[in-house]
């Protein structure tokens, strides 16, 4: 899977949109079942690292924002790796097909007990 990007459609709090959108380049070659592979948001000149994988059998994925050694001072995170962050949590999966995919998820960091919907397509 590694160099394949995945152009992040919508994604959704309760049907109400979220700003962010851009791209997921999948940056490490792992087996996606069993291990932890990374990943890079890009968004314009905004970029957040995080971690996800399948699990159950390809029903659940998780999504984990890493925050990478050189923004320890807060002050050089951005937007995106807020949203990284906000967006952590075990999400169903919808939709899995090659290209189209569809996470949701009540169980967020920031949006626990409310309906986050990520879509993803290539």
């Amino acid at each position: 899977m590694k160099g394949q990007t995945w152009n992040v459609t919508a994604i959704t709090v309760d049907d109400k949109a979220l700003a962010p959108k851009g791209q997921w380049l999948i940056t490490t070659d792992v087996g996606i079942y069993d291990s932890v592979p990374s990943a890079k948001w890009i968004d314009g000149e905004e970029d957040a690292v995080f971690e996800w994988q399948f699990q159950d059998k390809g029903e659940s994925f998780y999504l984990s924002y890493v925050q990478q050694k050189d923004e320890v001072d807060g002050n050089l995170l951005d937007t995106l790796d807020y949203f990284a962050y906000y967006l952590t949590g075990k999400y169903t999966v919808d939709v899995h097909k090659k290209d189209r995919m569809v996470f949701v998820s009540k169980t967020t960091l920031e949006y626990e007990d409310k309906e986050v919907k990520i879509e993803i397509q290539r």
